[in-house]
């Protein structure tokens, strides 16, 4: 699923390809005919983000937008759409692990002949006169004539830690009121709850409590006053740093060595590897929260 940082990146994208451009066609199986009369010859507004959703503002008409664990958005240059020569979002491709070099070369070609114009996995086309935007397999796409972040469940999200007006108070509040409601609840869990904080996925999750040498299992409620006060006060950083360089976490210089493509994160989908700080190996679970976690047993010991 698109994190935060993963969302506003794609949010930046669609406002630079569209923004105070005339849209001249709009297609959607949940647009009516009479919402779509009024996007028609309009321009976007704006588009923004809060947590994992995306809103874009027409001219009286709004559309949320939430990626989900399958949603994908392409722009294609307009006149490579119309001449058929835009090739789809890839799709994943099993040769039964055969070797053969022709049935390999065959399903190459196959791939680079498609039009995306006839992909079944289109859920939304925008077009301008020089773009045409494009949203895949997503299962939410709603157009309204009120503003959603307004009303839930954009309006129940909590803190969001992209914002410039992020309140680390409220996060710490959040926490605490948390575990008094559910005194069980890992910090793992807590910070996955979009209510807590918006836009936190397994991700970010992990790279956080890594950066602040928390155990996620650990209760909550056996958080200092202290270790929740630095953990909101990362929040915002770590975020901002995924946002600011595609998705990575770790600096592409550490320790005056260039990182390998392996080394983008300091412990997400690093299981087995060697931690970059101390090169105790990496550990990852799902079993206990049924979200996968990873972790470094020596720097976020119990």
């Amino acid at each position: 699923m698109s994190e935060g940082p993963e969302v506003k990146i794609v949010a930046d994208k669609i406002l630079q390809a569209i923004v105070n451009t005339s849209i001249e066609d709009i297609k959607c199986n949940k647009l009516d005919q009479q919402m779509k009369n009024k996007i028609l010859h309009s321009k976007v507004k704006t588009v923004k983000t809060y947590g994992k959703n995306i809103v874009i503002k027409f001219l009286s008409i709004y559309l949320r937008n939430h990626m989900m664990m399958w949603g994908k958005w392409r722009i294609y240059d307009r006149k490579e759409f119309d001449d058929g020569v835009a090739r789809p979002l890839p799709r994943k491709i099993y040769l039964n692990n055969s070797k053969d070099a022709n049935t390999t070369s065959t399903i190459k070609k196959k791939i680079e002949s498609l039009d995306v114009r006839k992909d079944k996995r289109i859920r939304l086309i925008i077009t301008t006169a020089n773009k045409v935007l494009i949203e895949f397999n997503d299962p939410i796409l709603e157009f309204s004539t009120y503003d959603p972040s307004l009303r839930p469940p954009i309006s129940l999200l909590g803190p969001d830690g992209l914002d410039q007006n992020y309140d680390k108070n409220k996060v710490i509040s959040n926490l605490i009121s948390k575990s008094k409601s559910s005194p069980n609840l890992s910090i793992s869990e807590c910070l996955l709850d979009q209510q807590v904080i918006a836009g936190i996925g397994n991700k970010y999750k992990s790279e956080i409590l890594f950066l602040n040498e928390i155990y996620p299992f650990r209760k909550i409620l056996l958080l200092s006053d202290n270790e929740l006060d630095e953990l909101a006060t990362s929040i915002p950083n770590v975020l901002n740093m995924g946002y600011k360089n595609s998705g990575s976490t770790v600096s592409s210089s550490l320790n005056g060595k260039k990182q390998s493509q392996n080394s983008r994160h300091w412990v997400f989908r690093r299981s087995g590897k060697e931690c970059l700080k101390c090169g105790t190996k990496i550990i990852s679970e799902r079993t206990i929260t049924k979200r996968q976690t990873f972790w470094c047993p020596k720097c976020q010991a119990k």
